[in-house]
């Protein structure tokens, strides 16, 4: 399914744990790793070729642990801004995904804080997982990520509004499921704002919609494949509604559409996305609209 990914490091240490972990890659169908480091040179005019042969052996040291995994690997260095170099470089190859992290060292650290994760997103053209590598110091002191080997499938939570894009999203899911998906939880949150001004009734008839839409996904996720489908309702706000997911339950990925009629829209053009990359331990798999 995502044959070849661009997987976007910025050789902080966590990333030597993610490319130890490549059987995640490959259980979504990889074969073929486009490793790319952004040089981001826009105050150092005159350093790239520097700062490139500083990259290189680290580079090459990260192209072997995956090639030790059989992956095939090519390695880039551009110069530019990481929300359209990554788009570029996945054009070029014909990328199926592009892999990032929402932390990581200083500047990467300081853009992901900023604008960098919202820019990506907002200018992303493919298919974009976003590793949570919020480092967390252990005895020895060292940065470690919280990604665990062989488990990337296992739960996924799939939060909908049920508009085209959330659709496109699910569609990717079904084709997931042949990976061998363990579970898959439904999450539909109505968050009707203003819903006194509607006509009476109207907040029953918008829940009702909703669940009768969730059973249809939940039967469509079933016949795919998907062993184990929960379909949950919330008739709150869609943060509070998939933080709580993610507290009471094992979620090991987090599958969704990047705009919506909805919420979905606000998630990712407001401060939302911030807040839900930044919370959220698990990968995110964010789905593009198909006109970009």
């Amino acid at each position: 399914m995502f044959k070849t990914i661009v997987l976007a490091t910025d050789l902080s240490p966590a990333w030597g744990e993610i490319v130890a972990c490549a059987g995640e890659f490959k259980a979504l169908g990889c074969s073929r790793v486009i490793l790319t480091n952004v040089i981001v040179a826009k105050f150092l005019v005159g350093l790239e070729e520097m700062l490139r042969a500083d990259v290189r052996p680290k580079l090459e040291a990260l192209r072997r642990q995956l090639e030790d995994q059989g992956l095939q690997v090519e390695v880039e260095m551009p110069i530019g801004l990481p929300a359209y170099s990554l788009n570029d470089i996945a054009c070029h190859y014909g990328a199926d995904l592009i892999v990032v992290g929402s932390h990581g060292t200083a500047l990467w650290r300081e853009a992901v804080l900023g604008c960098f994760t919202c820019a990506v997103l907002h200018h992303a053209k493919y298919p974009t997982l976003l590793i949570n590598v919020r480092l967390k110091k252990e005895n020895q002191g060292e940065d470690r990520c919280p990604l665990h080997c062989g488990s990337l499938l296992r739960h996924i939570l799939f939060p909908t509004d049920f508009s085209e894009i959330g659709v496109r999203a699910g569609e990717f899911l079904e084709k997931l499921a042949t990976r061998g998906i363990g579970q898959v939880s439904l999450l539909s949150a109505l968050d009707v704002p203003g819903h006194e001004k509607y006509l009476e009734g109207y907040q029953e008839i918008a829940e009702g919609a909703a669940r009768d839409l969730l059973g249809q996904w939940k039967q469509r996720l079933s016949k795919a494949g998907v062993p184990v489908v929960h379909d949950l309702f919330d008739p709150g706000h869609p943060i509070p509604a998939i933080l709580q997911v993610l507290e009471s339950q094992d979620i090991s990925l987090i599958v969704m559409g990047t705009q919506g009629k909805g919420f979905i829209k606000e998630l990712f053009l407001g401060s939302v996305a911030h807040n839900v990359s930044r919370l959220a331990a698990c990968p995110v798999l964010l789905i593009p609209p198909a006109s970009r």
